[in-house]
């Protein structure tokens, strides 16, 4: 199952201007000779690179219409990238492209606003069906992903935390260190550790700031 969805807003373009950033250059090398040779030519590579800030330094030099990068980069990840582009560059569309899923950073990206995710895994049909669905203002998600797209769009509950999630949000959010949670809920830290993880991916958060503020506005503590 693929999900769509479509920008009435946007107005498709003769030619899309891409920046492309991967740390394997045979990959860089396949989307060149393959988007490159299509008829009617619809897609120009303007920028290219294999870190993270290469990304960066790129898509701020050429702004492009549209950033096809990996998840997982040397430097910065993917959603560091698009944290620091979108301020800048708000109608660039970005299309992840990665052998990656781990859920974490896939939450991280759709919660950033990034328009589309595809394994690499899949065969080359798939990819270009992707890369053309985000050039023209829609969204892509991986069969794979999908579910996570669902769920970053519902704002998460109280309710989707367990008891215990709830406490260590609490006490996150009051200042407690993770060896300090542990001491005053009797367990171990790695215990602690495990919640934390389990908490911040139910509620697409990745800080200590981004939980204190979920937590004052879930009602979970007041810091009185």
């Amino acid at each position: 199952m693929v999900i769509q969805s479509w920008d009435t807003n946007f107005m498709m373009q003769t030619r899309h201007r891409l920046v492309l950033v991967d740390d394997h250059s045979v990959i860089r090398d396949l989307f060149k000779y393959q988007l490159c040779r299509s008829e009617p030519l619809r897609y120009e590579i303007v920028g290219e690179g294999a870190t993270g800030q290469e990304a960066v330094d790129s898509c701020l030099q050429m702004r492009p219409d549209q950033l096809l990068l990996d998840l997982i980069l040397p430097g910065l990840t993917g959603g560091d990238v698009l944290r620091r582009l979108q301020p800048k560059l708000p109608r660039m569309r970005t299309l992840f492209f990665s052998a990656s899923m781990r859920t974490s950073l896939i939450s991280e990206a759709f919660d950033l606003g990034a328009n589309g995710f595809v394994g690499k895994p899949r065969p080359w049909s798939t990819v270009l069906e992707a890369v053309n669905l985000v050039a023209e203002g829609g969204k892509y998600f991986d069969p794979s992903v999908a579910y996570l797209a669902g769920r970053a769009a519902r704002q998460p509950t109280p309710e989707d935390l367990t008891g215990r999630e709830r406490e260590v949000a609490q006490l996150i959010a009051e200042g407690h260190s993770t060896k300090e949670i542990a001491s005053l809920l009797g367990v171990s830290a790695k215990t602690i550790d495990k919640h934390r993880t389990r908490m911040m991916e139910k509620l697409h958060v990745h800080d200590a700031v981004a939980v204190t503020r979920y937590a004052l506005q879930a009602g979970l503590t007041t810091l009185e």
